[in-house]
């Protein structure tokens, strides 16, 4: 059975993997700016755009500077991955950036929260009760002034 060749333009590939693998390697600057130039950042600019349509991140306010920030975080971290951890470079960042933007959302929601304090609302409670009373108690005497001058 001949089998197929995928069509997909596979973003993250093994070439990537040895470049990360590569800049994590070597301290030299020039060297790991080559490398992050050439085959890393592509890739996570991919993966970055990705994660967010994947898990609909799409909603979050100022979603492309987010992504920006993303890069960046992922830029910092890049020297922190440890291929002998037995993990691959793409299952790696992709949980970074998935938690990365996890925490954002749930910050942009706590944000969007409305918060009520127990003693507001004690008070906001306790100032409608009496302003129900004076109109009550208004009510009250209109009704009898009325009723006693009919009769």
């Amino acid at each position: 059975m001949i089998r197929k060749k995928s069509n997909k333009n596979h973003y993250f590939t093994i070439d990537t993997e040895r470049a990360i693998i590569a800049y994590c390697d070597t301290e030299c600057l020039v060297e790991r700016t080559k490398l992050y130039i050439e085959q890393i950042q592509p890739a996570f600019n991919e993966l970055v755009d990705k994660i967010v349509y994947t898990y609909k991140f799409t909603s979050l306010e100022n979603i492309d500077s987010h992504k920006d920030e993303c890069k960046i975080w992922l830029t910092t971290i890049l020297g922190k991955f440890k291929p002998d951890n037995g993990a691959k470079a793409f299952s790696y960042f992709s949980v970074v950036t998935k938690n990365w933007f996890t925490h954002k959302a749930k910050k942009q929601n706590q944000k969007n929260r409305r918060e009520v304090h127990y003693d507001t609302m004690i008070r906001e409670i306790e100032v409608m009760s009496s302003t129900e009373d004076g109109y009550c108690e208004q009510l009250e005497n209109r009704e009898f002034w009325e009723f006693l001058l009919k009769e």
